[in-house]
């Protein structure tokens, strides 16, 4: 590599990105393998370069059966342009950019993404034992149709002690401690069925993926929990002796994003809740580590945030253009006025269309659309940078999701503009409204019910949508004549645009207040 050459990947490695950086574009899917061998980072290129590497330089035999997939979990990062570069000089590595959820939830993106039959997720830092991908790919021939979670033994930095797997048990914040079964010493005997073991490696079956859950955040909580779902499932967890590994547990630098105890034990109540599991023991040992009095203000934020109706829809996705900073920076206090979390809003970035926005806000409706569908979600609500909220909109929401409750749905807005029109509530509800002919899309919940639909009728390139715009207009035109019975209304509106306040009735248009320090909406 010459000195120009070095100098602008040094560039890229180490350039401060920030949000609002240009991230790279997710790569195509490649031909399809017997197994995907995924891996979630952030800002670890050093770590997914040798893993990658040694995949491929020790796993020569396997080379034809595999295909290498990165989700970057920081892709506007300062290594994101390098980790883009692996995937234009490795043939069998593809790159995604993914970062809705970060942290340990990323994990769930691998095998979402992956076209094989089979997928190992690895994190990445772990070296795999010469020999473990031809192993695990011999179950594979053995066991095609097998839903169960497949591990193998953690080797140490010694590169003589095993760990088998975890006993269920509470240290140091996190649950199950290292422990061996001699039966793991042979790497030539058959797997074995083991309680749970961490999370640096494992595998299954594509379509027996269970997903993690869409509330998880930051690192931790799911030791256990994924396993639990697999055995609830009616499926087991199974310690395969030759699928061996090691992981770098010591950094040399910063960790990239805090781990906060806070984080963690959200995701394990979280996690339990889900499952159907008591969380004493939880309370007990964070209790001990933290104090009974930080417990007792997590557990308050956490009742407030499952209290509050926001937090009923899988994700929030908030699309704001590179180029407005500012816009981004202003719209997280109108979030926080109502209770949402900066952590549970997901900033998309904007496809830019100067000639004509209506081509960029429709794309970028189909990305959060195609995200949501592809991680498996119920719904999402999808905001534009501009909204502001009525002074009780947690109030109103609350009960238009109770009456919601139950009923099939397409979409819900939580604003829009009737042009004038007036609707009757729909049955047995006060403050639902079933509505045809309505526009704004700035607070709209798409059900998972139209994902397909939508994504199939949304073009997905700035030319198919530029010819889609040609024909109806704007995605909210479209929106507006559909012939469905299922659309609705939150009524009151509780979410408008700074530009469009004047469409709303006189008598609440001063209801829809700025959060103090911003005087003026623009």
């Amino acid at each position: 590599m010459d000195d120009a050459a070095r100098a602008a990947l040094e560039e890229l490695v180490t350039a401060d990105a920030g949000r609002h950086r240009p991230r790279p574009a997710s790569g195509p899917h490649g031909e399809r393998r017997t197994l995907t061998v995924g891996m979630a980072a952030y800002d670890d290129y050093d770590g997914v370069y040798f893993t990658v590497m040694s995949v491929l330089l020790h796993h020569p035999e396997v080379r034809d059966r595999i295909d290498i997939l990165v989700v970057d979990n920081n892709p506007t990062g300062p290594q994101a342009w390098a980790l883009k570069r692996l995937e234009e000089t490795v043939p069998q590595v593809r790159y995604v950019a993914y970062d809705r959820r970060t942290g340990t939830a990323a994990r769930d993106r691998v095998f979402r993404e992956t076209q094989s039959d089979w997928t190992l997720c690895l994190d990445s830092h772990v070296q795999l034992v010469p020999g473990a991908l031809a192993a695990l790919l011999r179950y594979i021939d053995d066991h095609p149709d097998s839903d169960d979670l497949v591990q193998g033994p953690h080797l140490s930095d010694d590169l003589r002690t095993l760990y088998t797997h975890w006993e269920p048990g509470w240290h140091q914040g996190m649950y199950g401690q290292w422990a061996t079964d001699p039966r793991g010493a042979d790497p030539d005997g058959p797997a074995f069925g083991i309680g749970m073991q961490g999370l640096g490696l494992f595998a299954c079956r594509t379509k027996a993926w269970p997903g993690l859950h869409p509330a998880f955040t930051g690192h931790g909580g799911e030791e256990g929990y994924l396993h639990e779902k697999f055995r609830q499932a009616g499926h087991s967890v199974r310690c395969l002796p030759a699928l061996r590994w090691t992981h770098r547990f010591t950094l040399a630098r910063p960790v990239p994003f805090p781990h906060t105890w806070e984080k963690r034990l959200r995701n394990y109540l979280i996690g339990r809740e889900e499952l159907g599991l008591p969380t004493d023991e939880v309370l007990d040992h964070f209790a001990e580590l933290l104090g009974a009095a930080e417990v007792e203000r997590i557990l308050g934020e956490l009742d407030t945030e499952q209290r509050n109706p926001f937090a009923c829809f899988d994700a929030i996705t908030c699309v704001n253009l590179d180029t407005r900073p500012d816009r981004w920076e202003r719209v997280g206090p109108r979030l926080a006025s109502v209770g949402i979390r900066g952590d549970r809003v997901h900033r998309l970035p904007a496809v830019p269309t100067p000639a004509n926005h209506h081509i960029g806000c429709a794309l970028s409706h189909r990305r959060a659309i195609e995200e949501a569908h592809s991680d498996g979600l119920d719904h999402v609500l999808v905001l534009e940078d501009d909204v502001v909220f009525l002074d009780g909109a947690v109030w109103v929401l609350r009960r238009a999701l109770e009456e919601l409750r139950g009923r099939p749905w397409s979409v819900l807005y939580l604003g829009a503009n009737s042009g004038g029109r007036t609707f009757p509530r729909a049955e047995g509800c006060h403050y639902l409204e079933a509505v045809d002919g309505v526009t704004l899309g700035h607070a709209i919940v798409y059900h998972r019910s139209v994902f397909p639909h939508l994504l199939d009728e949304l073009p997905g390139t700035v030319e198919g949508m530029t010819e889609w715009i040609g024909r109806h207009d704007a995605l909210d035109q479209y929106l507006a004549r559909w012939d469905r019975r299922d659309c609705y209304r939150v009524v009151p509106d509780i979410a408008a645009q700074d530009s469009y306040l004047g469409l709303f009735p006189e008598d609440l248009r001063d209801q829809f207040r700025l959060p103090p320090g911003e005087r003026t909406a623009s």
